[in-house]
């Protein structure tokens, strides 16, 4: 485990964290002052007092800061979450999510404050003791993972309704297609693997998401696509066989037909190390 201030590394690189990723480590971002801008997917998210930022283990992602913002990072191996004195909190959803969540915390004033003190008395701790898991530190980080676990639930459950098995066999779905993204499974597969019928998934695909299962999977696929070809610098082909697209052509028909636009004209917008330097470019004209 480790925590920082946003300005401790942020102020030592112009404010820009560039884009990077971190295969078996999730992190928590609470901003609680200045503003910043949020890369991941191919868009950007305005980031604004007061906000928690979730991100997964293995997600892309880039963070801009105007200068003076403050708040605090904290980074955790995803395998702490299955230590015993925080696997009964059943928070490993955090850690192994399939994308960013971002969560204004304006009308959560409440989990806010108690968010707020955790991370600064967790930090205290770490800085007197480096690396050192007391059984205290781990209570409060549990507390904060569950704090953070309570708050994603509540932005997409709809008020006074109840968790139901649809949007659990949703949610199951979408933790099986990120398990299985390369590979071609069909929607049979995917609801046998849930002991359920390809119908049944469908159903509750469409009413949770709007989205049947085979647009859901094709989704991800392409969202994946979209990292690639904004952060990394993989050409086409290579992109196209990691995600398991039959062939390059296929995956540019594919890309081109949901996207509007090629692959190489998507790269050319939205490639980060491209948009970075027109803005030191601009900056510097300016």
């Amino acid at each position: 485990m480790h925590i920082e201030k946003i300005s401790t590394r942020s102020s030592l690189h112009n404010w820009s964290i560039a884009p990077h990723i971190h295969p078996n480590i999730f992190q928590l971002l609470y901003l609680f002052h200045g503003e910043g801008t949020l890369a991941v997917d191919g868009g950007e998210q305005e980031l604004r007092p007061r906000v928690l930022v979730i991100v997964p283990c293995g997600c892309v992602h880039a963070f801009r800061f105007r200068p003076g913002t403050e708040g605090w990072v904290l980074s955790i191996a995803d395998s702490l979450v299955d230590d015993r004195r925080l696997a009964a909190l059943e928070v490993g959803g955090i850690a192994r999510g399939a994308e960013v969540i971002r969560l204004p915390l304006e009308d959560s004033p409440a989990q806010d404050r108690l968010l707020a003190s955790l991370l600064a008395e967790i930090a205290a701790r770490h800085d007197a003791a480096p690396g050192h898991l007391s059984t205290s530190v781990m209570a409060m980080i549990g507390l904060v993972l569950s704090l953070a676990l309570e708050l994603a639930d509540a932005d997409i459950v709809h008020e006074g309704e109840i968790l139901d098995r649809r949007i659990s066999l949703v949610r199951r779905f979408n933790r099986l297609v990120e398990a299985n993204l390369r590979d071609q499974w069909s929607i049979a597969r995917y609801a046998h693997e849930l002991g359920t019928t390809a119908p049944t998934l469908t159903r509750a695909c469409r009413e949770m998401t709007g989205m049947a299962p085979g647009q859901m999977v094709l989704e991800r696929r392409l969202r994946e696509a979209k990292r690639a070809l904004s952060f990394t610098d993989a050409s086409v082909s290579l992109i196209s066989d990691e995600l398991g697209f039959a062939d390059p052509a296929y995956f540019a028909r594919v890309f081109r037909r949901h996207t509007g636009k090629t692959a190489s004209a998507y790269r050319r917008e939205h490639f980060w190390p491209a948009r970075v330097g027109r803005e030191i470019t601009g900056a510097l004209a300016g």
